[in-house]
């Protein structure tokens, strides 16, 4: 069905985000224009994509089951996020029928970054500089284009399925700046094909610049992980082991160790960081909002594990603990939320060398990384038959991944025996009294794994199709 995005709110939002971070060349120019004129112009209004609360998708972990509620929070306290954590079919209206505004903002923030790059793609060889430094941004803008639509795509698209993939709806495609276009939502592989062909030209004009920047910036190496995430989630096993071999072959693995801060500029395991802003919970606030990290993945790590103490605090309530992730923190970031880590590339082979069942070199994979994570390796027991080593491999992911990114929730999209996930909302009145419990369950095949199409964008374009998705009612407990 048609829709139309409005392309001249799109491009009134580049020429704030000029005004508001290009500042330093307001002088030189016309100001009615607000043109950049300059690369580093350009490259500041990529940057931009850096400055923003994180995860794209704020309350994208909790719909997954990494997460539970704190029982003993207020009601009140944690409302603001229970239409999320209960998967409902409209996330944006809580049970009052009040609009949550804050709820499902990506669509709009994606498209935001998404008429960047087009602007950055279409004018930077105008600009003033070297060549070089003109490839190298238009390559990150369309770095950046591919990051975007990637995550659109699985949040508010159909999960992949050869099969569908071209019936299946995904998201619209806008690839230039042009003020009056009717959209329509293009299918799944129309979305996968664009983020491959960025992806490709983000390479080469990356490569082409001979320029090497900072950890704040995507370099080859990157658009390889990418590029080996897309073919994963495509079931394209084969090149998912050949992009992931690009990234190991020209990575390393870094030790953890917990008393370290781990996301570092000196860290070579970190290929680019991102997101500085604004995480959704941080160590000292995630339990005060009434939900925590869930307990099963708490103890999914062992004491050898480095990554139980690296990544997770403890809170302690009378005689109940409570989980915090510490992956928001100075403790484990000096960077941004955001990071491509080669560790990723190590799962990503992993898993398709297990899809395709070369079992020996899945679990060689799996076990360079853990050597890098335990202080003692035998106390892992490593699985032999297929279905476990891909079971082992999922749960090695889950465990490493967590809180970073969309990863869990994507993950969980695309596994083809998704496991049924239940959260329970306990009822407490304001004096702390517990008087009910209410037990909401995702199934495997919930059509809920897919986002709703945001209901101000419904509003501006009716013509657009939405996600079928269902009413989601509790299973009720008085106490």
């Amino acid at each position: 069905m048609m829709g139309r995005i409005d392309i001249r709110y799109m491009m009134f939002l580049v020429l704030l985000i000029i005004a508001s971070a290009c500042t330093d060349f307001l002088d030189e120019v016309d100001q009615d224009k607000l043109v950049p004129e300059k690369t580093d112009h350009y490259a500041a209004l990529l940057l931009k994509e850096f400055n923003k609360e994180y995860p794209i998708f704020k309350t994208i972990d909790y719909m997954t089951d990494n997460m539970t509620e704190v029982d003993y929070a207020l009601s009140d306290t944690k409302v603001s996020r229970k239409t999320v954590y209960t998967w409902q079919r409209e996330i944006e209206i809580d049970e009052e029928g009040d609009e949550l505004s804050s709820i499902n903002r990506a669509w709009r923030e994606i498209y935001e970054d998404i008429a960047i790059t087009n602007y950055v793609i279409e004018q930077i060889d105008d600009a003033d500089g070297e060549q070089e430094e003109k490839d190298y941004i238009k390559g990150e803008a369309y770095f950046v284009r591919a990051h975007s639509y990637f995550n659109l795509l699985n949040l508010y698209g159909q999960p992949f399925n050869d099969e569908t993939a071209d019936a299946d709806l995904g998201v619209p495609l806008r690839t230039n700046i042009a003020v009056e276009q009717v959209y329509y939502r293009n299918t799944v592989r129309e979305c996968y094909n664009q983020i491959e062909e960025d992806l490709t030209l983000a390479t080469e004009l990356i490569f082409n610049s001979g320029i090497e920047k900072s950890k704040w910036h995507p370099d080859v190496n990157t658009c390889n992980l990418l590029m080996s995430r897309v073919k994963l989630y495509q079931k394209n096993w084969e090149e998912a082991i050949d992009f992931a071999t690009k990234v190991i072959s020209n990575g390393s693995l870094a030790r953890m160790n917990a008393a370290n801060v781990f996301v570092t500029e000196d860290n070579t395991e970190i290929l680019y960081s991102f997101y500085t802003l604004s995480p959704v919970f941080t160590s000292s606030s995630q339990t005060v909002t009434g939900y925590s990290s869930s307990p099963e993945l708490y103890n999914l790590y062992q004491d050898e594990d480095a990554r139980k103490v690296a990544f997770f605090g403890i809170n302690t309530v009378g005689t109940a603990e409570y989980y915090i992730t510490k992956k928001y923190s100075s403790d484990f970031t000096e960077l941004g939320y955001g990071n491509y880590r080669v560790s990723e590339a190590y799962l990503n082979r992993a898993e398709a060398y297990a899809q395709l069942g070369q079992t020996g070199e899945a679990i060689n994979d799996v076990s360079d990384l853990l050597q890098r994570r335990y202080s003692d390796m035998s106390v892992i027991e490593f699985p032999e038959a297929q279905a476990e080593v891909l079971d082992f491999i999922l749960t090695e992911r889950r465990k490493e991944l967590c809180f970073e990114d969309h990863h869990r929730w994507f993950d969980l999209r695309r596994m083809e025996n998704r496991p049924e996930i239940k959260h329970v909302f306990t009822l407490v009145n304001s004096s702390a009294q517990k008087y009910g419990v209410e037990t909401y369950t995702l199934l495997s095949d919930d059509p809920n794994y897919t986002l709703p199409i945001p209901l101000q964008e419904r509003e501006n374009n009716p013509l657009i199709r939405n996600n079928e998705r269902l009413e989601k009612l509790p299973v009720k407990e008085n106490l």
